[in-house]
């Protein structure tokens, strides 16, 4: 079942990769999105699947992403999507969450999934709709990103008002989501770098807000793991 399970978050994270690469590319550096929403399902299919299924699926998924948006095939790509999207945003989440022995679902009696599902696809339809609009009106780019982050950041909190988690280990996952984000920015900055950018440049350009858009996916991923990782263990699909 977690075989399966990582095969088709591989084949979302391509799909929805691709679009927010499409609509979020970094000006500096193809393929480097800006708000990496796949950074939720990357770090659930860290968590869920294991270190080597998550680091396939994340790593699988993001490189194909790149190869539909942009037909990047090269080591630059290879460095951006594959190792960052598969190394830093899938196989570190399972292994530290693992460390830190923290259950997934944060000690959450979670109820009213349904209403879970909704809440979450209302709050990612509304930040898609934000990333497109720069598609129609090129000047409000950077405005559309930034509401789209604050949706994120401070929007999603509200699908876990009504459940009671470990505060600590909820913390300390946190933690972790704004560590594993960190290494892959670095990452990808690094691609920028190969791909013929100063340091200076990748981070300023791409680095800082790769971090910021990783960072608030994985706050979203948190609350899914609250919510769903019950029903994913009676699926088979997760052991932690």
């Amino acid at each position: 079942m977690k075989t399966y399970g990582a095969i088709i978050f591989a084949v979302l994270i391509a799909v929805i990769g691709a679009f927010m690469m499409t609509l979020t590319s970094s000006p500096q550096m193809k393929g480097a999105a800006m708000l990496w929403i796949p950074a939720a399902l990357q770090l659930i299919a860290g968590v869920w699947f294991g270190p080597k299924r998550g680091l396939l699926a994340g790593g699988l998924g993001a490189y194909t992403a790149g190869i539909i948006a942009y037909g990047g095939w090269g080591l630059v790509d290879i460095i951006m999507n594959l190792i960052a999207g598969g190394i830093a945003n899938a196989w570190l989440p399972a292994v530290l969450f693992s460390l830190a022995k923290i259950n997934p679902n944060f000690g959450a009696e979670a109820k009213d999934t349904k209403i879970a599902v909704i809440r979450i696809s209302i709050v990612l339809l509304f930040v898609i709709g934000i990333g497109i609009l720069p598609v129609f009106i090129s000047n409000i780019r950077f405005v559309s990103y930034v509401i789209a982050i604050l949706v994120l950041l401070l929007g999603t909190p509200l699908i876990l008002w009504n459940i009671k988690i470990n505060k600590t280990q909820f913390v300390v996952a946190i933690l972790i989501c704004i560590a594993i984000s960190a290494i892959s920015a670095l990452i990808g900055s690094y691609g920028v770098v190969i791909g013929g950018n100063t340091w200076k440049g990748a981070l300023l350009g791409t680095g800082l807000g790769w971090f910021l858009g990783d960072t608030v996916s994985c706050f979203l991923g948190l609350y899914m793991l609250a919510y769903f990782t019950d029903r994913a263990r009676r699926m088979g699909l997760c052991s932690l």
